[in-house]
């Protein structure tokens, strides 16, 4: 339980001396009934596609799962809402008896500006996850906390 707190924490910290031009946090839901939690930070690499790192760690069901993913982002601006779509690679850590996969995700939501500096996010990531224990498939809804610098 104490990497689940520390993780993002270091994850974001690392956002911010890298650059980062968003960090958040967010909460997410499996259809399965597995709660999320998790951090992200992003950097834009053009004027329309950014760069992002997301981590989540499961809060029920399966308490210890931890999820990373890199997505590469293509967004468009419609002030004040910030639609986008993406694609992502990544890794499945499982709790004991611990277990790697790879996890591949595709993503679509929006970003609602509360000021210039706030922005809310809701997403829909849809992940296919392979491990040991076999092939897992299904969405995620998530929404969260942004703050852009």
């Amino acid at each position: 339980m104490k990497w689940a707190v520390a993780f993002p924490a270091i994850l974001l910290g690392i956002g911010m001396v890298a650059h980062a031009v968003t960090i958040g946090l967010g909460v997410g839901y499996e259809t399965s009934g597995l709660i999320l939690a998790g951090a992200l930070t992003e950097t834009p690499i053009s004027r329309l596609i950014d760069v992002r790192v997301q981590v989540g760690f499961a809060m029920s069901d399966i308490a210890g799962l931890m999820l990373v993913t890199m997505d590469l982002l293509t967004h468009w601006t419609l002030p004040p809402l910030g639609p986008y779509v993406g694609i992502g690679i990544g890794a499945a850590l499982t709790p004991p008896p611990f277990s790697t996969g790879l996890v591949v995700e595709g993503l679509a939501g929006t970003r609602a500006a509360v000021s210039s500096v706030v922005w809310l996010f809701l997403q829909a990531r849809y992940l296919l996850r392979w491990t040991r224990a076999g092939f897992n498939a299904g969405p995620v809804l998530e929404g969260g906390l942004l703050v852009r610098f």
